[in-house]
């Protein structure tokens, strides 16, 4: 279903360069994660996706989102909605969605990998974090479509544009590594295939397969039935989602670095890849977290209380926050504040509670960790000191999860 650009980009060279690009001079550049593995987030500052959101309008659907995810799906649904499904392989390497959207409205037709990208570029520009994903069934029939980080559940999650689903067990959406788990312990039994969003919604189990629908050609070409999920029998993730800057709207240099996920296979199958060159990596190396801050708390002495150093960190070993811009805290009972990377704290008696989280530069805040600490002694004032990191740009607080 997908036709790839096989003439790669030379990632070591690319590493070097941008990697004081992304935490440097900002315009025009990609915003360079460098582990655990290298990834290139779409900057911020790329004019075309506010040219995105202008021209096209979508953000006004996907606020009706009353969660994080519900406006993700509703995001799934216009995208869906928008951009017609058919084996358009002459336009398979094309990386410009105000492009791709314009022909849309034509009524021109595109086939996974172009439909994968709409949605990719438009979940950038709300402040997102997507990844172009390729599953590979044994007979050799891929297919494009696209992880996305969750903030409201802390994971990564697979959303299809092409078929207009994402898949849930127990309420909680999958990622594409969970997913490929479940089709393998029991072909997908437990799963529900959750088409659209909002008004649109259809939930199906695997009782309900075979299901065509007649509101895409790719329902009739290939229904939702039960040996669908043998696309997860390989996959792999492209390592950026900065196709505006990378590429100038074509396919040249968006096909590297690809990262082939590690997983059991037959012996039969063992010698088989996307790409027979491609080294696999193991799961937790590319199913890591976003936009986590790391608490650490250091006792310092005070003559008034209790006294603490609290230091965040959005940038772990396993951990990366893209397009950062600051720190968010909340002691106890106050007001969110903006604040460095450290400050000293002093608690009152009792319980004390500290939670923290990041903003982007999209105005996007990430999820709330949290440390509760007890002290004794005399009651006193909590205060923030540190310097703090501000930026006036798209300052707007998202709290819907």
């Amino acid at each position: 279903m997908i036709k790839r650009n096989r003439t790669l980009f030379p990632a070591a060279l690319a590493v070097a360069a941008a990697f004081f690009l992304g935490h440097g001079d900002r315009a025009g550049a990609s915003d360079l994660q460098p582990g655990p593995v290298p990834f290139y987030h779409e900057s911020s500052d790329e004019p075309r996706l506010d040219q995105l959101i202008k021209e096209f309008d979508f953000s006004s659907s996907v606020s009706a989102g009353l969660t994080e995810f519900q406006e993700m799906a509703l995001l799934k649904n216009w995208v869906y909605s928008r951009v017609p499904y058919d084996l358009n392989y002459n336009d398979s390497e094309l990386r410009d969605s105000i492009r791709i959207l314009r022909r849309a409205a034509r009524k021109e037709a595109f086939i996974c990998t172009t439909i994968s990208t709409v949605f990719l570029q438009t979940a950038v520009s709300m402040g997102w974090t997507p990844r172009q994903v390729i599953l590979k069934k044994r007979e050799g029939d891929e297919h494009a479509a696209n992880d996305i980080w969750s903030n409201q559940f802390r994971k990564w999650v697979y959303i299809d544009p092409t078929w207009n689903i994402h898949i849930e067990r127990r309420g909680v959406p999958l990622s594409m590594y969970e997913i490929r788990r479940e089709w393998l312990k029991n072909g997908g039994r437990d799963v529900v295939y959750v088409f659209g969003a909002g008004k649109n919604e259809k939930r199906y189990t695997a009782r309900d397969l075979p299901v065509r629908r007649n509101d895409s050609r790719i329902w009739s070409l290939i229904p939702l039935d039960r040996g669908w999920l043998s696309y997860f029998n390989e996959i792999a993730i492209l390592g950026r989602n900065d196709f505006f800057s990378c590429c100038n709207g074509s396919g040249s240099g968006a096909w590297d670095p690809v990262y082939v996920v590690t997983v059991k296979r037959s012996w039969k199958d063992r010698f088989r890849s996307f790409f027979k060159k491609s080294a696999g990596h193991a799961p937790k190396t590319l199913f890591y977290d976003l936009n986590r801050v790391d608490v650490h708390i250091g006792e310092q002495g005070g003559r008034q209380g209790k006294t603490v150093e609290v230091k965040l960190n959005a940038f772990g070993n396993n951990n990366y926050t893209p397009n950062f811009m600051e720190y968010l805290v909340r002691l106890n009972g106050g007001d969110w504040k903006v604040t460095g990377d450290r400050f000293f704290w002093t608690l009152e008696p009792g319980e004390n509670i500290v939670r923290a989280r990041i903003m982007n530069r999209f105005g996007v805040v990430g999820p709330v960790t949290e440390k509760r600490l007890y002290a004794q002694g005399e009651k006193s004032r909590n205060t923030v000191h540190g310097p703090s990191r501000r930026n006036d740009k798209k300052r707007s607080i998202k709290l819907k999860y």
